[in-house]
């Protein structure tokens, strides 16, 4: 029995559907974000017909909550992000997606093909550069990666984080200018620059791309670890610190507070650190920004980071730590330990003495330390 020939041509259209999700999928997946800025010029299609009547500039479109896939449609056309208003509906109706579309100010290259723009928005995806900055950085780190992105330039970038640090640039706003402006005067934002997926606008700026990475540390930090910060009687800057150490010692997100507890407890004893990530931090450079086998010379190094050296804190965070190493530094374990040894798997042996120590540090590093 033939099919009617209505419902062959839906069969059809299904088919063709199908085939472009998957190639703009194939597109998303291929796509490097290396060279992500294109020139007008090479943004131009040789032959421009009535259905692609697009931007050939980047363009960009606000998505409130609770827009419908038509009324979204309607201001991707305004903007001249796509051709046609009810292809985009259509898409999004035949794939289910049209009550699953992210909200958010979206940039989109010129000539998108409508089916890619309707992904990125189902998907959150609000610009074509983004970047995955993990926990465990350094400042150097950041930018290095922002740069080989082709998200900034890395001496403008260097730039605009000296003078932020300098002073906040204007039009922070809100409490991240509060929460960056409670540094130590002087001090660096190393620390500050949240981990986290960016996607930044086309045209960002240095000191937009600094000041965005600020407010996601704002939004991480809630009012309520605000108010534990607080109760811990130690300064944001301080449990940043704390919290910084714990991101370079920890491997394991169940040792991150027992760590923790280690340094409130050296510190409350008034012991030095000791701990190897911090003259790591100290003897970084461009390259081999955290040396694996420390030297007695790199121990002995005379650095205000050198925790071997100097008791108390450093001056400043040794990298960008992750929310839940922050939260562990605000709230260490109720644990008496104040030494631990890797054992090589990834985890540690914790021991409260000297001499519980110096049992675990033969059992698992075979010498005395």
């Amino acid at each position: 029995m033939s099919l009617p020939p209505w419902r062959t041509g839906a069969y059809v259209l299904l088919a063709i559907i199908a085939m472009s999700v998957v190639a703009a999928a194939i597109v998303a997946i291929s796509r490097t974000p290396q060279h992500p800025r294109l020139s007008a010029q090479s943004a131009q299609p040789a032959i421009m017909t009535s259905t692609q009547m697009t931007s050939t500039q980047a363009t960009t479109t606000m998505i409130e909550p609770g827009d419908s896939a038509a009324l979204i449609g309607r201001r991707l056309l305004a903007t001249g992000a796509i051709a046609s208003a009810s292809r985009f509906e259509l898409l999004a109706l035949l794939l289910g997606w049209e009550q699953r579309l992210a909200p958010g100010e979206y940039t989109f290259e010129p000539n998108l093909p409508t089916v890619e723009i309707l992904r990125r928005i189902h998907s959150g995806e609000t610009s074509p550069l983004r970047v995955v900055l993990p926990e465990g950085l350094r400042v150097e780190q950041v930018t290095e990666r922002l740069a080989d992105a082709g998200i900034a330039d890395p001496d403008r970038l260097t730039e605009a984080l000296a003078a932020a640090s300098a002073g906040l640039p204007a039009g922070l706003g809100g409490r991240s200018e509060e929460l960056a402006a409670l540094r130590p005067a002087g001090a660096s934002l190393e620390g500050y620059l949240f981990p986290s997926t960016y996607a930044f606008p086309l045209d960002a700026a240095p000191d937009e791309i600094v000041r965005l990475m600020l407010r996601r540390l704002d939004e991480a930090v809630s009012d309520s670890l605000q108010a534990q910060i607080a109760a811990s009687g130690r300064s944001l800057h301080e449990i940043l610190t704390i919290a910084s150490i714990i991101e370079r010692e920890a491997y394991r997100d169940d040792e991150r507070a027992l760590i923790s507890a280690v340094i409130w407890n050296r510190l409350a004893a008034g012991m030095p650190l000791q701990m190897n990530s911090t003259v790591q931090y100290a003897v970084g450079r461009a390259g081999g920004w955290w040396k694996a086998e420390l030297s007695d010379a790199d121990l002995s190094v005379d650095s205000p980071y050198n925790s071997y050296r100097y008791d108390g804190l450093p001056p400043t965070p040794i990298c960008s730590p992750g929310l839940a190493s922050i939260e562990a530094a605000a709230s260490p374990a109720d644990a008496p330990y104040r030494f631990f040894v890797a054992k090589g798997d990834g985890s540690h042996a914790f021991a409260v003495t000297f001499a519980e120590h110096q049992v675990n540090v033969e059992r698992y590093l075979g010498g005395s330390e």
